[in-house]
């Protein structure tokens, strides 16, 4: 039909190991992804049509009726998706609607695949729809782990977007968003937050001080989630003679404070696969002034350290990566011993996708 065509999303997951299943995915997987792309639909329409968008970005009623993902059967190839959005009761009014909406939103997918701040801003006009729109990509894409790829396409088959490039384009979306040259990061337990005055409270573990700082309403989604957890603070961090936090201004992001291992097929190259399914994990740390994380694997002989978890990810990512380049493929002459234990393991779990 020709409403399908119109706004069709193909969602395309292919595993990144060997083995058989090749065509089946864990059911979580296909939640997030359907959610994701459905709550972004959603938040494009209210975009598109003047809405206001307000606290925790809420999705009005009529907008969810009228902009709904609809699946059709499900196809081998490996695990193939194909959905499009089609009003409840469809009519020839509103063909044109979902059309705009569905073009809209693949123009936001195309500057997610690039990471390109100008054509993200062309595509979301509405500044207040920037966060919302940036985290809801983010539980679409960054929900599948590493175990498998989601590309969404066109009807034609053409790759508008897929995971690993969309990981790293939302993380540069991010870090873009920030005030150069003034921005710190400063960690503490969430203890209390008052919404009238747009004011959080944050216990410093180091010091056990109090500090009280004004955030933006953007960020509020973020610290209603994280009630009472340990979060960092991304802002102006002033500190005291002693080199410790003592007020914050300017509070332009809260992230989740995450010690969860991290699984290696997560970390690796676009370039290589798992040769099976392991259960490899880095683990992950606070230090005891909760400030840095610290990401261990002794079995390829990795220790990284970063203030954020997406930089120790990216930290573990690149060290995985060098290791491939200078060790894996390495002739064994050019080795030490110790070197061509490392090779013949990282040639044992992983393998590059051509061979």
């Amino acid at each position: 039909m020709a409403f399908e065509r119109e706004t069709f999303f193909g969602l395309h997951f292919e595993p990144r190991h060997d083995g058989e299943r090749h065509h089946v995915i864990p059911v979580q997987n296909l939640i997030q992804a359907l959610e994701g792309l459905q709550r972004t639909i959603h938040l494009v329409a209210m975009m598109r049509e003047g809405r206001e968008v307000r606290t925790r970005a809420r999705v009005t009623r009529d907008i969810e009726e009228r902009f709904q993902l609809h699946c059709e059967i499900p196809e081998e190839g490996s695990y193939y998706q194909p959905t499009f959005i089609a009003e409840k009761d469809q009519s020839l009014f509103s063909l044109d609607e979902a059309a705009a909406v569905a073009e809209l939103t693949r123009s936001l997918l195309k500057s997610v695949a690039t990471g390109d701040e100008e054509d993200f801003r062309k595509a979301v006009v509405d500044s207040a729809f920037r966060t919302p729109l940036l985290s809801s990509l983010g539980k679409m894409f960054g929900g599948q782990g590493g175990h498998y790829r989601l590309s969404v396409e066109d009807r034609s088959g053409h790759v508008i977007v897929d995971s690993l490039s969309a990981i790293n384009g939302l993380e540069r979306l991010r870090l873009a968003r920030l005030s150069p040259d003034t921005h710190s990061i400063v960690t503490g337990y969430f203890t209390k937050i008052d919404f009238k005055e747009r004011k959080l409270s944050l216990l410093i573990p180091s010091t056990g001080r109090l500090i009280s700082c004004l955030y933006v309403e953007e960020i509020e989604p973020a610290l209603l989630e994280n009630a009472r957890d340990l979060i960092q603070v991304v802002g102006t961090i002033e500190l005291d003679e002693d080199g410790n936090p003592q007020r914050i201004t300017d509070v332009q992001e809260v992230h989740p404070v995450n010690t969860d291992d991290i699984d290696l097929i997560e970390l690796l190259p676009d370039y290589l696969k798992s040769n099976e399914l392991n259960n490899l994990r880095v683990t992950v740390e606070l230090s005891e002034d909760k400030q840095t994380y610290f990401g261990k694997l002794d079995d390829l002989g990795i220790n990284q350290a970063a203030y954020t978890r997406s930089d120790l990810i990216e930290a573990l990512e690149a060290e995985i990566d060098f290791l491939w380049k200078n060790v894996a493929r390495e002739d064994d002459d050019n080795l030490a011993p110790k070197a061509q234990l490392l090779k013949s393991r990282l040639r044992t779990l992983f393998k590059e996708y051509s061979e």
